[in-house]
């Protein structure tokens, strides 16, 4: 059932055997899991079914440490939350509309272990212990079989790179559609008798009494002014890696430092995956373009992958590397790339749609930079329609391989470095003394990349260029002046990990292997939060896993409070 809690009363109490805070992929799909049973699920979502700008005004908050991007258009308060704003084109629906969806890739087995290289690495389970979860979670996603090394994925005409010294290898990428998780799963759930949705739903404060370690209520408000409170079991929080700490922060008229910090460690590791621009590959033989469609967006067997290159496990080990990696795109000359740029920019930003006078100077730069480059842009735009091209190929598009004249329409490769952030405590979310409109505070974002972390991208990148030229791949040119990395603008994949880390100890972290909050008994975490380290890998299918096995604790531990409650009505 679906509820605007607008309507309902001031002051209501409702009640329900889970209260899941954030309808995004995790809270959809543990709401799933207990379709059926004899629990009943209530699911609370900030936003409605369709996108509201007061609503988002909502996600406004600060940044105050190097650059990220902006806050408010990183949190999309809506059912199914950021999956509505996925943006890979995976394919055509129909002659108008595009199959729209993400990337999906497991984290790496050294991602869960203690490295003595890497502060803070380590988490309290094993990349086993997910497995089962991962399987379970690519027919979740609606994606292929759980299998990302390459051999599946490879034939004669599309082979990964063969590189010198062992430092690099070879993966996949997966994908899937995001109307799965804010429209199939919308249908399942309001469909289902034991689960409630309340739309316009935006939990302010988990009460947790001084005398009582659990959760008792949550008081939910919206922007009528009126406020009623949701009673559970358990309570869990799927709201993402900074609106989950904010909650907790902001929970704090009975525990002055906020619910589950006692140790001052929510909001504290912020991490996200930096997507570094670093270079170009300039081949030696332009038939390398012809081979190497491994790396392009494509279907197999029934599955749509991509291929991308990491780093080896014993590389890592012995050049004490953080968990990077190297995506390839195929370009134009630099001319002819800053022309369809140019172009792109045009028709985005809305120069040539509403023009104004202060318009003028910016239109006619561009306007020159297309020009510069218009023997390519009038071939894209051709080859496009023609064969259902990009202009200009990159994560959100894939395709290029197909292209009958790729020898001669590329002469180099984009290099983008998708890097692992190294925890650092002091990257962090913490609460700005602004209010929203519903009296919360708003968040103050500190994040910061860390020399540790930037060091070991430049090493990458190094490495990479060695390899490559060595390999016989072709010549790497860095885009920094003095080949040396660094952040200018925003450069974050609103990929939010870390504020509530999972940990074998309180001292060390916010959760347990369970994803429970270590103080707090009947509240649970599920979101990329709890990542003690992120890897390169996009988190959502490890959510979905993580998300999947906490399900399964949930069913156990409230059946056995059933049996409790069923034994002691018999005295």
């Amino acid at each position: 059932m679906i509820v605007d809690i607008r309507e309902v009363p001031e002051g209501q109490v409702c009640k329900a055997d889970i209260c899941i805070i954030g309808s995004g992929p995790a809270g959809v799909t543990l709401a799933r899991e207990f379709i059926g049973t004899n629990n009943q699920v209530c699911l609370l979502e900030s936003g409605g079914i369709s996108q509201d700008t007061e609503i988002q005004d909502l996600s406004h908050g600060s940044s105050i440490g190097d650059p990220f991007l902006p806050l408010k258009d990183i949190r999309n308060r809506q059912f199914g939350g950021n999956s509505n704003i996925w943006s890979i084109k995976l394919g055509r629906e129909d002659d108008r509309q595009w199959k729209i969806g993400v990337r999906y890739v497991p984290l790496d087995k050294i991602d869960f272990e203690q490295r003595d290289w890497v502060p803070y690495s380590g988490w309290p389970i094993g990349r086993e212990a997910l497995i089962p979860y991962y399987e379970k979670a690519q027919g979740v996603a609606h994606s292929g079989p759980f299998s990302y090394s390459p051999e599946p994925w490879s034939d004669a005409l599309s082979k990964p790179f063969d590189f010198a010294d062992q430092l690099f290898t070879s993966k996949v990428f997966q994908f899937g559609t995001r109307t799965v998780f804010h429209r199939n799963y919308l249908e399942d759930l309001s469909s289902a008798p034991n689960v409630d949705i309340y739309l316009y739903a935006t939990a302010v404060e988990l009460d947790v009494p001084q005398e009582n370690s659990r959760v008792q209520r949550v008081r939910v408000s919206n922007l009528t002014g009126k406020s009623c409170w949701v009673e559970a079991k358990a309570f869990v929080l799927a709201t993402g890696g900074i609106e989950n700490a904010r909650l907790m922060l902001a929970s704090n008229r009975h525990q002055p430092c906020g619910v589950g910090n006692e140790n001052g460690l929510v909001g504290r590791f912020f991490m996200d995956h930096p997507l570094l621009n670093v270079g170009r590959l300039l081949p030696g033989e332009k038939s390398t373009f012809s081979q190497a469609a491994f790396y392009d967006l494509r279907q197999v067997k029934g599955s749509l992958v991509m291929g991308h290159i990491t780093h080896s496990r014993e590389a890592m080990a012995e050049q004490r590397l953080l968990n990077n990696a190297v995506v390839l795109f195929p370009r134009p000359t630099q001319r002819q790339t800053q022309a369809v740029l140019a172009l792109k920019d045009l028709a985005e930003n809305g120069y040539l749609k509403h023009p104004t006078p202060e318009h003028w100077p910016a239109i006619a730069q561009r306007l020159i930079k297309v020009a510069g480059g218009l023997d390519y842009v009038a071939r894209a735009i051709y080859d496009a329609r023609k064969y259902d091209q990009s202009l200009l190929h990159g994560f959100g598009r894939g395709g290029w391989s197909k292209d009958p004249q790729i020898c001669d329409r590329f002469t180099a490769y984009e290099v983008l470095l998708v890097t692992e952030q190294a925890p650092d405590p002091n990257s962090r979310v913490q609460l700005s003394r602004d209010r929203d409109p519903l009296g919360m505070p708003r968040v103050e974002l500190d994040w910061r990349w860390g020399k540790f972390s930037r060091d070991n991208a430049q090493r990458t990148q190094d490495l990479f260029a060695a390899v490559a030229e060595k390999s016989g791949l072709g010549r790497f040119v860095s885009n920094f002046e003095d080949g040396n990395l660094s952040l200018s603008e925003p450069s974050g994949m609103a990929h939010h990990m870390g504020t509530t880390r999972m940990s074998a100890s309180p001292s060390q972290g916010v959760v347990n292997e369970n994803c429970q909050v270590h103080s707090v008994p009947n509240l649970y975490v599920a979101s990329s939060s709890v990542f003690p380290t992120g890897g390169y890998a996009n988190p959502t299918l490890t959510i979905l896993a993580l998300t999947l096995r906490l399900a399964d604790h949930l069913k156990k531990t409230l059946s056995k409070e059933a049996v409790v409650v069923q034994a002691g009505q018999k005295f």
